[in-house]
């Protein structure tokens, strides 16, 4: 399957075949191809071809080179759209308009910005202690840059007119300024697991409302993304002179939410995505946020879409609990022999730990007799004689006693004495 990045008309009869044959390719295939792509100068008519599988790779989550454009754009990563579901006024931004964004902020920064491309050079965007290091030498940069009206040379390749260019950098230069401050309000909160300094909370959302009301839906979305425990301080924000605009910002804000996890599998996704043990965490989060959005003067309508979009949660943890089980710990546990090593031992107990934390969540949605289920056939798996032969005694009670508990475990002991 050979790429090319040479500029190519994007409805040519070989680049529609090529792209049908990208649609069928396996998981693996395509981890090669976006290696391929990632690694090229030039990528042109390769990005477009790349474009119809980015709902895979969001799921598959590959490590991405750590390009100056993906490290400028983390932070607002949530709020980056297809072009084609973008419109003006709505509370996102366009993908294509990233590339030149970054290109222009990149060249202005000068010495400056050569340093950070140095400084990311060989790494990938799954070092999220890197990309927190180096943010803060980009991210209130950036907002300066963007926010002195020039635009890119090279803004024609966004599709969208100049007239688009101002109201998009307006509002990306006002999220991008308080990027670092929404990063400490997470370490803050040991990232979501204590709960949020209200006061740090009303000091971003003052500063924005006073400077760009325009971006308080994005802003609100931001932190709905990665502090859910504070949409309860965010509902209920009265405090000073825009407490109404606010309420508004946060408003629109929980509809959008609401609709992207509705539509085009986005809990699916967000419950598909990332590793097993970042699945219960990720779960927890989402149920935070749907409680939270629930308030008692909710209207109707989100009152339904709440109950279906945690309908749509409830099925999306069995259906993970399901597959992980039986990928991620039954099938190991079948496929080892003679005496496996720690390593492996230490693999398998840590797998099960995650399924019992993702087990806990779902739990919370009402599915218990599921799990009990499932459960129940793991438990039956690891007392097996065939696992009498492969595991000591205390490897098989200590798997035991995660999923089944400790009389279980006793009775793996007690039968093997």
């Amino acid at each position: 399957m050979a790429l090319n990045a040479e500029p190519a008309r994007p409805h040519h009869p070989e680049i529609r075949a090529l792209r049908q044959e990208l649609a069928q390719a396996s998981n693996s295939q395509i981890m090669r191809i976006v290696a391929t792509v990632d690694a090229m100068i030039s990528r042109g008519t390769a990005d477009q071809l790349v474009a119809p599988l980015r709902q895979r790779l969001i799921e598959l989550r590959p490590p991405r080179p750590l390009r100056f454009a993906r490290l400028l754009f983390h932070p607002l990563d949530p709020l980056i759209v297809p072009a084609t579901r973008w419109r003006l006024g709505h509370h996102a931004i366009p993908r294509t308009v990233v590339a030149p964004m970054a290109d222009h902020v990149r060249r202005a920064m000068g010495e400056a910005g050569a340093t950070i491309e140095a400084a990311i050079a060989g790494h990938t965007d799954a070092e999220t202690d890197l990309i927190a290091g180096l943010g803060p030498s980009v991210w209130p940069a950036a907002a300066l840059i963007l926010g002195d009206g020039a635009i890119p040379a090279v803004w024609d390749s966004t599709g969208l007119g100049d007239a688009t260019f101002q109201p998009i950098a307006t509002v990306v230069s006002t999220l991008l300024g308080q990027a670092v401050a929404i990063d400490a309000l997470c370490v803050g909160t040991a990232n979501g697991l204590l709960p949020p300094r209200a006061e740090a909370i009303g000091k971003v959302l003052t500063e924005v409302a006073a400077t760009n009301g325009k971006a308080l839906p994005m802003l609100v979305m931001l932190i709905f993304a990665r502090l859910p425990r504070a949409a309860t301080l965010l509902m209920e924000f009265q405090a000073g002179p825009h407490g109404a605009a606010v309420q508004v910002a946060t408003d629109q804000a929980a509809d959008l939410l609401l609709r992207q996890l509705y539509e085009a599998n986005g809990i699916e996704i967000r419950i598909a995505t990332g590793s097993l043990a970042d699945c219960g965490g990720t779960v927890q989060g989402i149920t935070t946020l749907l409680r939270s959005l629930e308030t008692a003067n909710a209207k109707s309508p989100r009152r339904e879409k709440l109950r279906a979009v945690r309908d749509r949660l409830d099925a999306g943890c069995k259906a993970r609990f399901a597959s992980s089980l039986q990928d991620d710990l039954l099938m190991p546990l079948r496929d080892l022999s003679g005496s496996p090593d720690t390593a492996a031992i230490s693999a398998l107990e840590t797998t099960a730990r995650s399924l019992r934390v993702l087990e806990t969540e779902g739990r919370t949605l009402g599915s218990g007799a599921t799990y009990d289920l499932l459960l129940e056939k793991a438990a039956a798996a690891l007392e097996s004689g065939a696992m009498q032969l492969v595991l000591s005694p205390a490897d098989q009670a200590r798997l035991v006693e995660i999923i089944a508990g400790s009389e279980a475990a006793l009775h793996v002991l007690e039968s093997r004495s």
